[in-house]
């Protein structure tokens, strides 16, 4: 069975030789298809240098964001005629048999549209954060045999992961399509996953195989109000929020708009011009049309955003 490992780089030096290497002694040897989001830095020349020969490189003439530049790579592999594709960050490390051990867990789990590894930090010497933030709302059973020396199954659902290190088989992008295009960065990941429940796939992590992460987690951080990463944050968790095809909360999305200018309108009489402002941008950036055609989309079934 044919295995892509599809890779993202964005100013990856730091990570992409270790990444790359890791995949090159693998016990079984995918096609690596990276797609690099016109770095910056020293990246695509050490990818072109080094490795001409070893992967298929995707150069994008713009920053397509995450989802956008991985499905120019899903597309790809499903066109080489991948069985199942491995979605990798450039901060990873695998081990030998990962993919060897990934690609046996999903074929005794037929059902189950999204596999995800252990994710260990960048050191391996604990949990990644944003692994352990997941498996703490979603998998206490994983948690609770770990701790107690219980026999670990093969597999745990959970409802959500960070696609660090998912492996899905080629069905999962035939049913639920790729990543959605009104998610630029963060927040993709979360809406892939409400669609393959939406679509009677499961989700899932095996502790039989551990990557390293080595995460800076900023997503986590707490922007100033009012700069631009505090509203990009702030459209992504609506985006999550109302554009959820599991719900019909898109029908608030009117009542939500209505609360941030009602918002506005009490800062200004208040002379509160900073609130004002913010509750204003919010209420201007919230696009009711794009999260409604967003969640009526994602509810059929076809490779949809993929080529």
């Amino acid at each position: 069975m044919k295995i892509s490992v599809v890779i993202v780089t964005f100013n990856g030096m730091k990570w992409i030789e270790d990444c790359v290497e890791s995949i090159l002694k693998s016990t079984l040897m995918p096609e690596i298809i990276i797609v690099d989001n016109c770095s910056t830095d020293n990246t695509l020349a050490f990818l072109k240098n080094n490795y001409s020969q070893k992967i298929r490189l995707i150069e994008s003439e713009e920053n397509l964001g995450f989802g956008g530049a991985n499905n120019i790579g899903i597309s790809l592999a499903l066109q080489q005629n991948s069985d199942f594709v491995f979605l990798l960050n450039q901060d990873t490390i695998i081990e030998k048999d990962t993919l060897e051990k990934l690609l046996e867990v999903s074929i005794n789990n037929p059902d189950f549209g999204i596999i995800s590894p252990i994710h260990s930090d960048g050191k391996g010497s604990q949990l990644d954060i944003s692994f352990l933030y997941y498996i703490n709302r979603h998998s206490s059973d994983l948690i609770s045999d770990s701790i107690l020396n219980n026999k670990l199954k093969e597999i745990y659902p959970v409802e959500m992961i960070n696609a660090a290190a998912w492996f899905l088989p080629k069905k999962t992008f035939e049913i639920v399509g790729g990543f959605d295009p009104i998610f630029f960065l963060y927040g993709e990941d979360d809406n892939f996953c409400q669609r393959v429940l939406y679509h009677n796939l499961k989700i899932g992590i095996t502790p039989r195989t551990v990557i390293n992460h080595d995460s800076d987690n900023n997503y986590s951080f707490t922007f100033p109000a009012g700069s631009e990463k505090y509203y990009k944050k702030f459209l992504n968790r609506i985006k999550v929020k109302y554009g959820d095809v599991n719900s019909d909360d898109y029908k608030k999305i009117d009542k939500m708009r209505m609360h941030f200018l009602k918002k506005a309108v009490v800062s200004l009489f208040k002379l509160n011009f900073k609130n004002y402002q913010i509750n204003k941008t919010k209420y201007n950036l919230i696009d009711k049309k794009s999260i409604m055609a967003s969640v009526f989309k994602n509810r059929e079934v076809g490779k949809k955003y993929l080529v």
